[in-house]
């Protein structure tokens, strides 16, 4: 038993050392009690809230629309049985960056994603998603393979343009798992804007997200699919 432990190990360090990304999803981002014992923990943050609504275009506070798209991201995970959510925020309420963070941080969550809505007012033409990872990860770290699935998923979803995965200098470089912010289009835009706040564009931008997650998931982990 002592012998096959060792080669078990021993062959995760090979993985590991050979650029294979390891997530013991039956360990680590698993939720507490019950019988969601067995799920994988996905932390969503609303961003902004409160006292800092974010970009306010037209009458559209991006606090609102990043909320709603959460609510219903929240909503598909909630109904698949193998995975469990936490959110940051459920309510229109201020979160320090710190808090967002720490909420996954110590839960020991599997994957934490930002939901926010970007802003141009120089150029009202500007339309189209992102996603956002930590300017300190190289090219090639769970983070940014998070996010390029995501953000393939999204933008194949909406339709929307494609504006590719960027780093950036984040409160993201906080997180103890993979870690994603994703623009999920422009409220500067009149267009885009009126996309952001039509419910069935959200309920298609969520659709997005959680296939993204899913795939994500898959992806780092193919027992997860079983």
């Amino acid at each position: 038993m002592r012998t096959q432990s060792l080669r078990i190990v021993a062959l995760l360090l090979v993985l590991v050392s050979a650029g294979f990304t390891v997530l013991l999803l039956w360990g680590c981002g698993r939720a507490e009690g019950g019988s969601a014992s067995d799920r994988v923990l996905i932390v969503l943050d609303a961003g902004h809230g409160g006292r800092d609504p974010g970009a306010v275009c037209d009458g559209v506070k991006e606090a609102d629309v990043n909320l709603a798209i959460t609510q219903r991201v929240a909503d598909l995970v909630e109904a698949d049985d193998r995975l469990a959510v936490k959110r940051t925020r459920s309510l229109d309420i201020y979160v320090t960056l710190e808090n967002r963070i720490s909420v996954a941080n110590d839960a020991d969550a599997a994957l934490y994603l930002s939901v926010q809505s970007n802003a141009c007012a120089e150029y009202t033409d500007a339309v189209g998603v992102v996603t956002l990872v930590s300017d300190t990860l190289d090219e090639g770290d769970p983070s940014w393979q998070f996010a390029e699935i995501l953000q393939g998923f999204v933008t194949g979803a909406t339709g929307a343009r494609d504006r590719g995965v960027r780093s950036q200098d984040l409160y993201l470089h906080r997180a103890e798992m993979p870690a994603a912010l994703i623009e999920v289009g422009f409220l500067t835009n009149d267009d885009e804007r009126a996309r952001l706040i039509d419910l069935d564009y959200q309920e298609t931008i969520a659709q997005g997200i959680y296939d993204g997650i899913v795939a994500y998931l898959e992806y780092a982990d193919p027992s997860f699919a079983d």
